[in-house]
C-alpha cells in the first residue's frame, strides 16, 4: 500500500500528545513538517518534547506556542549565519515554560545509534569534565571499561516515539534518499519506536529508487507516511544528489533575518506566529505566501558556480582589531599543524572558522596537507569565497567526504586514525581553558554546546579564539573541558600553555607599543593571569594578501564588522 498521505493528516495520525519527538538533522531540515505540526497542535495540550541536535528559527514558534514543553537538544537558538542566542527561547526558560535537557551533538546522538542498536548504552568521550556531567546523571556515568578497567563515559540509550525527516526523495513504499551531509536521520530513524514521518521534495518511482539504491538511507519498512513538501526545508536549503531530478536550493538568510527580529520581543513573535503559521493553513499556502519569485531565486543561487558571479573585489584599507585577531589566530593555527602534523582541523562558526580557512589555505600553498571538517558531516572540503556561514551550500560540493555526525564527530575526532586540530571560539575562557555557552553567571540561557564539547573532549588538540575581556577566572559553567586546549588567541595576544600556567608569546597591537605597554594593557582588561615569554615579540602585521583572503570569505562583514557582534559559542547546528 501506497504511504503517501497529505502532510496534515500524517501528523494528526501518527503524532500524539506527550510525544517525544525527534526532528532529525540532514543538510535539510524538517521545517515543513514541524510548521504543520505547530499548525495542528496550536491551541492543544500537546505537552511534546522535542529532541533535535539543534533547533533554530521557525522552530521555536513551537515553544512559543506552548506546544513544546521540553527541549533535549545540543543547541537552541540561532545559528545562520553565527551562532547566537534566540530571544524567544530566552524568555520560555526565564518564565519556566520550557525545560532543557543540554547535551553536546555527539553524545546525544550516540544515544540514538543506542537506541536503534537495541543496546542499553554507547561510549562516549564526551561530557565528562563538564558541568552536564552532574546535569544529566540519569543519561550519562563514568564505568570502569570491562576490559581494560579504563574509566569510560557512556550515554543511555534514546528511542523517540516518532523521527521527523525531510528528504530529498522517496518512492511509494517510504524508502527515502537524503539530502547529504546526513546528520543524524538514519539512527534517528532506526531508534524511533513507532516509525518516521517523512516530508520529501518529489515521489519517484519503485525502480528509480533501486537504480540509486546506493542513495537510499531510510528503508522503508521504518517509514509511516511521506509526504509531498516541495522546499520542505525552507528557509534552509538542501543540497540534491545528482540524477535524483530534484533541484538544489540555498538557505534564506533574509527570511531567518526576519525571524529573529520578531522573536526579539513577545508581541513581535506573537505577530509573526499569527502570520505564517496561525495564518496559513498548508504547506502549499506558506510556499505561495513566500513567494514563486523568491523561491526561484533560491533555485537559481544554487546553481553550480553561480556563487562566483558577482564576487566583489574585497576592500582595502589596514587590518582592523578584529581582523588582526583572526589572522593571528591562522598563524598559531598554522605554527601548530606544522609542529604537530594534524590531518584535519575541525573548527566551528565564526572567527574560528575564519581562522582556520585562512590557515588551510596557507598550509596547502605551502606543500602540506590537512584537510577541513565540519561536525553534521564534512570532510575536506574547500571554502570558497563570498559567504562565511560554514556549511553554505556553495562549500558542500566541494567536499571529499560527505557522511554524518557519527563519522566525524565520533569517528575522525574521537577516534584514533584521525589526528584533529580543534578550533573553537567562547563566551568566556577560565584559567583552565575551560569555556562556557550555555548559560550566563545570571542563569540566562545562551545556545548550548552544539559540537563544541565534543571537540573538546575528542580532538588532539585544542585552539581557542576569544574577545580578551571574556578570559575569567572561572566560567558560570563548563560548556567544555579545558584539558586539550593548548593556544588561546584572545583580542590582544597570543597564549600557549606551559605546564598549569599560560605564557604570552605575541603580543596584537594596532599602533607600534612596547610589551610592558601590551601587557599592562591586558591585565586591565581581564583578571586572567598569565605569565610572559622572554621571547615574546609583536604579532606580525598581516600582509595585503592575507587580508584580501580574509575579506573575501566575509564580504558583507558578518564577523569582521569594525565593532561585531559577540559570537559566544561555535556550536554549528
Amino acid at each position: 500500500m501506497s504511504k503517501i498521505v497529505p502532510l496534515s493528516i500524517a501528523i494528526e495520525k501518527f503524532i500524539e500528545p506527550r510525544d517525544t519527538v525527534l526532528a532529525a538533522y540532514t543538510n535539510a531540515r524538517p521545517n515543513a513538517a514541524l510548521m504543520q505540526l505547530a499548525r495542528s497542535f496550536a491551541g492543544k495540550d500537546a505537552e511534546l518534547t522535542l529532541v533535535t541536535a539543534g533547533m533554530v528559527s521557525v522552530q521555536h514558534a513551537l515553544v512559543e506556542l506552548g506546544i513544546v514543553t521540553k527541549v533535549i537538544a545540543s543547541f537552541v537558538g540561532e545559528n545562520y549565519p553565527m551562532a547566537r542566542p534566540n530571544k524567544a527561547f530566552q524568555r520560555a526558560v526565564a518564565q519556566g515554560r520550557v525545560e532543557v535537557e543540554n547535551w553536546s551533538m555527539w553524545a546525544l546522538i550516540a544515544r540514538l545509534v543506542a537506541g536503534g542498536l537495541g543496546v542499553g548504552h554507547f561510549p562516549v568521550k564526551s561530557i565528562a569534565g563538564s558541568s552536564m556531567e552532574a546535569d544529566l546523571a540519569s543519561s550519562f556515568t563514568t564505568m570502569p571499561d570491562p576490559f581494560t578497567g579504563e574509566p569510560v563515559g557512556v550515554v543511555s540509550a534514546l528511542n523517540p516515539d516518532v523521527t521527523i525527516v525531510h528528504a530529498v526523495a522517496a518512492d511509494e513504499d517510504g524508502n527515502l534518499v537524503l539530502s547529504a551531509p546526513y546528520g543524524e536521520a538514519q539512527w534517528g530513524a532506526l531508534a524511533a519506536r513507532r516509525g518516521v514521518v517523512a516530508t520529501v521534495e518529489r515521489v519517484v518511482a519503485r525502480e528509480d529508487i533501486i537504480a540509486n539504491n546506493t542513495l537510499v538511507k531510510v528503508p522503508g519498512h521504518l517509514v509511516r507516511s511521506v509526504s509531498v513538501a516541495p522546499f520542505g526545508s525552507h528557509p534552509y536549503g538542501l543540497l540534491a544528489p545528482t540524477g535524483t531530478g530534484v533541484p538544489d536550493y540555498i538557505d534564506d538568510g533574509r527570511f531567518m533575518a526576519d525571524v529573529l527580529t520578531a522573536s526579539r520581543t513577545a508581541e513581535s513573535f506573537s505577530t509573526w506566529i499569527d502570520e505564517w503559521v496561525r495564518g496559513v493553513s498548508s504547506h502549499d499556502d506558506y510556499l505561495a505566501k513566500v513567494g514563486s519569485s523568491r523561491l526561484d531565486e533560491l533555485v537559481e543561487s544554487a546553481r553550480p558556480g553561480q556563487w562566483a558571479e558577482g564576487l566583489d573585489e574585497p576592500w582595502g584599507g589596514p587590518p582592523t582589531p578584529i581582523e588582526r585577531q583572526i589572522l593571528a589566530a591562522a598563524r598559531q593555527i598554522d605554527c601548530r599543524v606544522g609542529s604537530e602534523g594534524f590531518d584535519a582541523i575541525l573548527s566551528g562558526v565564526g572567527q574560528a572558522n575564519l581562522a582556520s580557512w585562512v590557515a588551510a589555505d596557507a598550509i596547502k600553498a605551502s606543500g602540506r596537507d590537512v584537510e577541513l571538517m565540519a561536525e553534521i558531516g564534512m570532510y575536506g572540503y574547500s571554502p570558497r569565497p563570498g559567504e562565511p556561514f560554514i556549511f553554505s551550500h556553495r562549500n558542500l560540493p566541494t567536499s571529499t567526504v560527505l557522511t554524518d555526525v557519527m563519522t566525524v564527530l565520533g569517528a575522525y575526532v574521537s577516534g584514533p586514525s584521525t589526528r584533529t586540530l580543534g578550533v573553537l571560539g567562547a563566551g568566556e575562557v577560565d584559567q583552565a581553558g575551560n569555556t562556557n555557552s550555555t548559560v550566563t553567571a545570571d542563569g540566562s540561557f545562551l545556545v548550548g554546546s552544539g559540537g563544541a564539547n565534543d571537540i573538546a573532549s575528542g580532538a588532539n588538540e585544542i585552539l581557542l579564539t576569544v574577545a580578551h575581556e571574556r578570559l575569567v577566572d572561572a566560567v558560570a559553567y563548563i560548556t567544555s573541558p579545558g584539558t586539550q586546549v593548548q593556544s588561546i588567541v584572545s583580542s590582544l595576544g597570543v597564549f600557549e600553555r606551559v605546564g598549569s600556567s599560560w605564557q604570552l608569546i605575541r603580543y596584537i597591537a594596532e599602533e607600534p607599543c612596547s610589551l610592558e605597554e601590551a601587557v599592562a594593557a591586558m591585565r586591565a582588561a581581564s583578571p586572567w593571569k598569565f605569565e610572559v615569554s622572554e621571547t615574546a615579540t609583536l604579532e606580525p602585521r598581516p600582509t595585503p594578501a592575507q587580508l584580501a583572503l580574509l575579506r573575501g570569505f566575509d564580504p558583507e562583514k558578518v564577523f569582521l564588522k569594525d565593532s561585531p557582534e559577540i559570537v559566544i559559542s561555535d556550536a554549528a547546528s
